[in-house]
């Protein structure tokens, strides 16, 4: 009996630790698929990845869609190119309410005359579908309490690095 009980715990300990990995990988595979189109300046699709409330924290779609083709122009003027976004690491994924949610920590480099910049920071992930789909708060520009109030039940467990900045000089 004991035999049976322990090898009952066990798969389903293997199951939740399988489930884990299974929603951790889609919800990376989403996040790329955004930052894919970040870089290369499909910002109407981009924004289509992003949670409503995040959408409405940047003033509706369309607004939002015109600053970032404005930051595009400004780029120009400082000779700054986007290198390379690329995500460094995720959190588990923590049951909230009736979503999941999981943090996804991402690498941003850019070049300009003064040299390289690494920016990291971090995606809030969002699932009300049990992770078959993904949106996404960007955290770098927001405290935890503006983060906290965009998400109707959000899980305290669930913790993310600030982010940091540096410039390497050429």
């Amino acid at each position: 009996m004991k035999k049976t009980v322990s090898l009952l715990l066990l798969l389903l300990v293997g199951q939740f630790t399988f489930s884990q990995q299974n929603v951790i990988a889609n919800a990376k595979r989403t996040a790329q698929l955004m930052i894919d189109d970040y870089l290369k300046k499909k910002y109407e699709n981009y924004v289509d990845f992003l949670y409503p409330t995040e959408i409405k924290y940047r003033g509706g779609k369309d607004k939002f869609v015109s600053l970032l083709k404005a930051n595009d122009e400004s780029d120009k003027l400082f000779n700054l190119k986007r290198v390379s976004q690329k995500i460094i690491s995720t959190s588990k994924v923590y049951q909230a309410g009736k979503e999941l949610h999981c943090a996804i920590s991402v690498e941003n480099k850019s070049r300009s005359d003064m040299g390289t910049t690494i920016l990291r920071t971090t995606l809030l992930a969002i699932s009300a579908d049990q992770g078959k789909s993904w949106k996404f708060i960007t955290t770098g520009d927001k405290t935890p309490t503006q983060v906290h109030k965009m998400v109707p039940k959000f899980n305290e467990d669930l913790m993310w690095d600030a982010g940091s900045f540096k410039t390497l000089k050429k």
